[in-house]
């Protein structure tokens, strides 16, 4: 969005919302994970606009890094990487195949699970690696064990097409009990034997995510996709004995708003739709715009979230609306024009991303991917 205003703009436009992004953080939250797996690939997964933190921004940090992959969930996302940074692409998400002819993939890598998918990239005549999904536990999109037979035999009608990786998904890393991880690691080991006893050299194997990576899984497996332990985010509860190896991990992502209106309310004046606040008392609120179109769930209202201002607590007043919510500005001094943090990147603060997902009563993915794409990302 940022690089399509600029064409608008002769001079920078002063935007109320800015997401800003820590370079070093990100550089560090990388490296962390490295040094548990030394001579093992990292992928850094950028899908779904870089877990909201803008897939351009994060692609252009990364540059600089020599990488074997990006992992992205669709040729769209392949090829808004492209433009800042030419890291071969892993396309893990579902691509219908009739759009395979048109693709170009002199750099991007499909992730497949089906016959239906590899027939259809064989026909295209191109010179195409693939990475094979399968299924061990996770019964999403993922191809059986079972199948594997045929797989293979169909792949060898196709000798444009060279099976470079083979990967699986963990649905319970982030469990402190890892009885279903180590069955799930225990099956695609089977699979990756059976697959090289056929005679196929495999470059990657990947099964570690971000919770996974922090675990002793494997030696079999050379690679990991890292997620959101990338932005600075554990996946790991507390409880759980890898914890600990996270505790240095680093929020990358800090959102700030703009104060731009204050006011005062009288005793009994109702706020925001439904009027479901009011006022016990005189009081000055202030309006802050951001709403849920920006990222703040409508659960985040009736006082369960707040933002932040030279360390004061301003909690949200009534219902969040789409691109506003009303917040109790108490006795502070703040002025109409000053900066208001929405979400922290101190873990500690009662407007981290943690504290967000805990009075939503959902997950840190869902409140960091919810964050508008139209928002203003800055590079620090």
């Amino acid at each position: 969005m940022l690089h399509f205003l600029k064409k608008y703009f002769k001079k920078p436009f002063q935007t109320l919302n800015t997401i800003t992004l820590s370079q070093g953080s990100l550089l560090a939250n990388f490296d962390l994970y490295q040094s548990f797996h030394p001579t093992s690939s990292i992928f850094p997964v950028l899908k779904s606009d870089a877990y909201g933190h803008g897939i351009r921004e994060i692609a252009s940090i990364l540059a600089g890094r020599k990488l074997d992959y990006i992992v992205v969930d669709s040729y769209y996302e392949a090829l808004e990487i492209r433009t800042v940074n030419k890291t071969r692409v892993l396309l893990i998400g579902y691509t219908l195949p009739s759009n395979f002819p048109s693709m170009d993939f002199s750099f991007v890598t499909p992730v497949i699970s089906d016959i239906e998918s590899l027939r259809a990239l064989g026909k295209t005549g191109k010179k195409i690696r693939i990475h094979l999904k399968i299924d061990t536990g996770m019964h999403r999109q993922w191809m059986d064990p079972e199948g594997i037979p045929k797989f293979l035999s169909t792949l060898r009608e196709y000798p444009n097409l060279m099976l470079e990786g083979v990967c699986t998904h963990l649905s319970d890393a982030d469990n402190p009990d890892d009885v279903y991880t180590s069955e799930q690691t225990r099956k695609f080991q089977q699979t990756i034997e059976e697959i090289r006893s056929e005679g196929f050299e495999l470059r990657y194997i990947h099964a570690a995510n971000s919770a996974g990576g922090a675990k002793e899984l494997s030696d079999t497996f050379n690679t990991m996709r890292l997620g959101i332990g990338l932005y600075g985010i554990t996946p790991l509860d507390p409880s759980d004995p890898s914890s600990n190896k996270l505790s240095g991990l680093c929020p990358v992502l800090r959102f700030e708003s703009t104060l731009v209106l204050k006011k005062k309310l009288r005793k009994g004046d109702r706020v925001s739709y439904n009027g479901t606040f009011t006022a016990p008392e005189d009081m000055t609120v202030g309006v802050i715009p951001v709403g849920y179109y920006e990222g703040i769930s409508r659960t985040l209202g009736g006082g369960k979230f707040g933002y932040t201002w030279k360390n004061v607590y301003f909690p949200i007043l009534g219902r969040v609306c789409m691109n506003m919510t009303v917040v109790d500005l108490g006795a502070s001094p703040i002025e109409v024009g000053e900066k208001v943090t929405i979400i922290s990147d101190d873990i500690n603060d009662p407007n981290s991303l943690y504290a967000m997902a805990r009075a939503a009563g959902t997950i840190l993915y869902e409140c960091l991917t919810g964050l508008a794409e139209s928002m203003r990302r800055v590079i620090v």
